[in-house]
């Protein structure tokens, strides 16, 4: 990202990639949540890009601005949002076939090793995520 050229210490917006490719990341963004695959950290900051890209929708603001927010509410504001846009699943069959077919989309494309690391890092991201919350549920915190 480069700075903006009217204060070198800001970084400058990036350039919209148009409403059809924030659309497509939602829809795979969805699959990834119906099956349980999605790392919620990055929707608040993906959200501010899909609005940036041209996408009006309330429920993409709304996500925009979870950063302090529960986990399940973010989640609710992503499955609003893609049933609002057309772009829902039926259930997880059909979810899992999107998410396998844009992972295969991936492999075979010219940025195929790097994607391929990218994936690994991010489902390995998302288990270890899973981890922590699940020892946190089995093991609280003691009050002092």
């Amino acid at each position: 990202m480069s700075s903006d050229p009217i204060d070198p210490a800001r970084p400058s917006e990036p350039a919209s990639r148009g409403v059809e490719a924030a659309r497509r990341e939602i829809r795979d963004d969805e699959a990834k949540r119906v099956i349980g695959l999605l790392a919620d950290g990055v929707l608040p900051e993906r959200a501010a890009r899909w609005v940036a890209d041209g996408v009006d929708d309330e429920h993409a603001r709304a996500l925009a601005d979870t950063a302090g927010i529960p986990l399940e509410a973010r989640l609710d504001h992503l499955a609003r949002l893609a049933a609002s846009q057309g772009l829902a699943f039926a259930g997880p069959r059909e979810a899992r076939a999107h998410h396998g077919q844009a992972v295969i989309a991936s492999m075979t494309a010219e940025s195929a090793a790097a994607d391929s690391l990218a994936f690994s890092n991010g489902f390995s991201d998302t288990i270890e995520e899973s981890v922590r919350d699940s020892i946190s549920r089995l093991f609280p915190r003691r009050k002092k």
